[in-house]
């Protein structure tokens, strides 16, 4: 009997680096110098992207923020999305 491929995990990465201005706020600089003023959020977001997969990420931000895994999904995939966009994260 044909088994169904295993779907593939992907691993994000952090690229670039977070800068933290004067006045606290979060600026996410990608490797083409281009920066990002962010969020608390975003800003952590980004952090806990380096090696997990993004229903991991999801899980830790439900579990930080008290939200259920179901309302943080498309939040997190959004923000993953952004972040993959704007050369943050691959």
């Amino acid at each position: 009997m044909a088994q169904k491929p295993k779907e593939q995990k992907h691993k994000l990465k952090r690229k670039g680096r977070a800068l933290e201005m004067e006045d606290g706020s979060v600026v996410l600089v990608n490797e083409e110098e281009q920066g990002f003023k962010v969020d608390m959020v975003v800003a952590a977001i980004w952090y806990m992207c380096e090696g997990r997969e993004e229903e991991e990420v999801c899980k830790e931000v439900a579990s930080k923020s008290g939200m259920e895994l179901e309302e943080v999904k498309p939040l997190v995939t959004a923000v993953v999305s952004k972040l993959k966009e704007n050369k943050l994260v691959e």
